[in-house]
């Protein structure tokens, strides 16, 4: 049973996040076999997989078109194939395995029970991966149909010191311009970073990129940016995702990325 850390970045069109999915790729497969962060963590496997991979084709039935634009909408879930996406990470992550899960490994905010006389453990509200929510998938991802797969999340317990123990883990990136907007990849991740750029140094930055299909005129004003700030709103504020200044360095960002990881560990 292998153990995965889920990694998740995602961000505004050309903020930089497959910049950064690619540097810590190489980073963290440079680091194969080596010490992750701390002593009893052993880096094993390095996977990543990217959104945009998985765009329905472009004569696809299943696409929405922009009337006034006589284009097709890129910019929303129903563009993407993810069922297979889904699938795929299913079958990076194995029959049956164990998500390093950071947010409950993290020490929680602890209340004093004063008819018991002993603390109790307060809920995340944003952790909402749990094992129950994790089988709703599995079946429906099993490829025979079975929901055979079993899983678990290594977590603090009263009787577990998650410190001590030696692990040997896996790392899954996945990378993608609507990764929180779905909820089996957003809650899937364990980590999770998000690029953000205002309207102008966006904008100028979709002009130097060629697309195929190419934008129309009016395309990006019309849908991209729009599209963009309403899926932003769905999870801006949340606790669990990391938001970084897209303007900033790409260095800057992949060292700060790269500490918070580590801090999180």
């Amino acid at each position: 049973m292998e153990t995965w850390l889920v990694i998740g970045i995602s961000g505004v069109t050309n903020g930089g996040k497959t910049t950064l999915a690619k540097s810590l790729e190489a980073y963290f497969t440079a680091h194969q076999n080596k010490p992750f962060f701390k002593d009893n963590l052993m880096l094993n496997k390095v996977v990543a997989l990217c959104q945009d991979d998985y765009f329905l084709p472009v004569d696809s039935p299943r696409h929405e078109m922009i009337k006034k634009l006589n284009h097709i909408n890129w910019e929303i879930l129903s563009s993407l194939d993810m069922d297979r996406m889904c699938q795929d990470i299913m079958k990076v992550l194995g029959q049956k395995f164990i998500l390093y899960n950071c947010h409950q490994l993290k020490r929680h905010q602890t209340e004093e029970d004063s008819e018991m006389g002993e603390q109790v453990e307060t809920m995340d509200e944003f952790n909402l991966f749990a094992d129950h929510f994790l089988s709703n998938f599995l079946a429906r991802y099993d490829e025979n149909g079975t929901g055979g797969r079993t899983t678990n999340l290594i977590k603090k317990s009263k009787n577990e010191s998650y410190q001590n123990m030696s692990i040997k883990i896996n790392i899954l990136l996945l990378e993608g311009f609507l990764l929180f907007n779905h909820s089996f990849t957003r809650d899937l991740c364990s980590i999770k970073f998000h690029i953000h750029l205002p309207y102008e140094r966006c904008y100028a930055r979709r002009l130097q990129r060629v697309y195929d299909p190419p934008d129309v005129v009016g395309y990006f004003e019309m849908c991209v940016w729009p599209m963009y700030e309403k899926h932003y709103r769905e999870f801006k504020g949340r606790k669990d995702i990391y938001v970084l200044n897209g303007e900033i360095p790409t260095d800057s960002i992949f060292n700060y990325v790269l500490n918070s990881i580590k801090d999180l560990l």
